[in-house]
């Protein structure tokens, strides 16, 4: 199995469009049109339940974004599919990470299906997961994990940061550096004030579920045998 085959992010969700849709154009005069989705669901904090709303930005681009634009408006319940990607930007002194969804389908919600968040990032992990301990011994891991997809007949690298709590956050740390694996769960975004006092926002995938479909030492290329009379080779089996 090669890592860069596999590689691969999507994404899904249902909610709610929480501005009009504005068609826009680039130097290309190329169509594309923004949404900003508001996504909801019910959490637990302690003995009761409180409603948490996401708010998604994602991207429509070619004919689509002109249908889009002329057919969505506010409020109207959509369900849309596409790929994650994450944008770096510098705002008022302060580095913001977040992830977008460049959509590949998009249709209203005319079954009335209720909202949905939920995320798969097939990608390497660029680096050994970090570990925390909260008060009453709350467990969190997070970890960066590498996608790679083809645009525009070029390639690019995404870079997506995976949180985990609990008894994932456990088995999260057995997770090594290169390992290939499958992550799965909602994208949620956090706004935060650094120790400076600037505002920045975040993006991250909270893991519910993973699976290592590979581990690093099975993707390192196998070592180059060298042949010839000068210089010595390598035998098999050394």
């Amino acid at each position: 199995m090669s890592s860069k085959q596999e590689q691969q992010s999507s994404v899904e969700i249902i909610g709610r469009l929480g501005r009009d849709p504005e068609l826009k154009r680039t130097e290309n005069d190329v169509p594309y049109t923004k949404l900003f989705i508001a996504t909801t669901e019910r959490v637990k904090r302690g003995d009761a339940e409180h409603e948490r709303t996401e708010w998604h930005n994602a991207t429509v681009w070619g004919p689509k974004a002109e249908e889009i634009a002329g057919q969505f408006k506010k409020g109207d319940s959509v369900v849309l599919s596409g790929e994650l990607r994450i944008n770096s930007y510098d705002k008022d002194g302060g580095k913001n990470r977040v992830t977008e969804i460049n959509v590949n389908e998009v249709q209203k919600n005319l079954d009335r299906a209720p909202d949905k968040n939920e995320s798969r990032i097939v990608g390497v992990v660029r680096d050994d997961p970090k570990g925390r301990e909260f008060g009453q011994g709350k467990q969190m891991t997070t970890l960066s994990v590498a996608t790679k997809t083809m645009v525009n007949g070029r390639e690019r690298e995404d870079w997506h940061s995976v949180t985990a709590w609990e008894d994932k956050a456990v088995a999260a740390r057995e997770l090594k550096k290169g390992d290939l694996v499958q992550i799965e769960g909602p994208v949620k975004h956090r706004s935060f004030s650094g120790e400076d006092g600037i505002k920045r926002k975040f993006s991250s995938v909270e893991c519910q579920r993973f699976q290592v479909l590979e581990r690093a030492q099975d993707l390192a290329p196998a070592p180059k045998v060298r042949s010839g009379r000068k210089g010595k080779g390598i035998e098999p089996g050394m």
